[in-house]
């Protein structure tokens, strides 16, 4: 028929349906020492790399102590790939009583992925603490002259993140026991002796966030009469913060000086 063709092709723009959405989910649960990993998603793929913003800010977790933080860190979902991890490293601080702590993560500056938006920008990761709570001992009996004290000590299995108290109870036990007459008021120190604070009436006493170590110093009393050795002991009870005792007593010798 001897017809030509003027304009041979066109081309058609099929538009996307379904727009491209950003979110970041929870962290996973871990125990100190080992990473929370968020995960940063699209909502379906993108034809491009679609880049975000991650920053950390503290929770109840505190960076460094805690975690690692981290800021203004690049994250990239590459073209036809659905999610990323974000894996953030949280530190075994040793430190007993301290429960599940919080990190924060959020996304923002989304760029890429088909003019992708962010709907979900923030996500918690959560930190178990591995050291349970802290047991507490008492320890190193003492045999002393009357007149002079024995100090003994307690100590914490592990620093604990909120103050401990525990009950100091001073006894005479044993074949030839003490008497009330026979020991002074006790006293205690949470800094290695540095300085003593009256025990309390009652005998509670408090240890400290982060002590892992106390004295107690039980006086005792020359009452210039004739006597053979006497034994008393130094008992724990009724601890707080979830604290249990392994070690609930010990026994200490005053020498006959007389």
């Amino acid at each position: 028929s001897g017809a030509t063709i003027a304009t041979p092709s066109v081309t058609n723009t099929i538009q996307a349906s379904d727009p491209v959405t950003v979110s970041i989910t929870n962290g996973t649960t871990v125990p100190e020492g080992t990473n929370s990993v968020f995960t940063v998603s699209l909502s379906n793929l993108s034809s491009v790399d679609t880049s975000v913003t991650f920053n950390t800010s503290d929770g109840s977790a505190v960076a460094p102590g805690d975690y690692t933080a981290q800021s203004n860190v690049t994250v990239t979902i590459p073209a036809g790939q659905l999610s990323v991890t974000v894996p953030v490293v949280t530190i075994d601080d040793a430190i007993a009583g301290e429960g599940n702590e919080t990190i924060n993560g959020t996304i923002s500056a989304v760029t890429g992925g088909n003019g992708a938006t962010i709907v979900t920008p923030s996500a918690i990761g959560t930190i178990s603490d591995n050291e349970g709570v802290p047991t507490l001992s008492i320890s190193s009996p003492q045999t002393v002259a009357e007149g002079s004290p024995a100090d003994n000590i307690i100590t914490l299995s592990a620093p604990s993140a909120v103050a401990v108290t525990v009950t100091v109870t001073p006894l005479g036990n044993g074949v030839n026991p003490t008497v009330a007459a026979d020991l002074g008021a006790q006293e205690y120190s949470t800094n290695g002796g540095a300085t003593f604070i009256p025990v309390p009436v009652g005998g509670v006493i408090t240890i400290p966030p982060g002590v892992t170590s106390v004295i107690v110093r039980t006086p005792t009393v020359n009452d210039t009469t004739g006597e053979p050795a006497e034994t008393f002991g130094v008992t724990l009870s009724a601890p707080s913060s979830g604290a249990t005792i392994a070690t609930p007593s010990v026994t200490n010798t005053i020498q006959a000086s007389d």
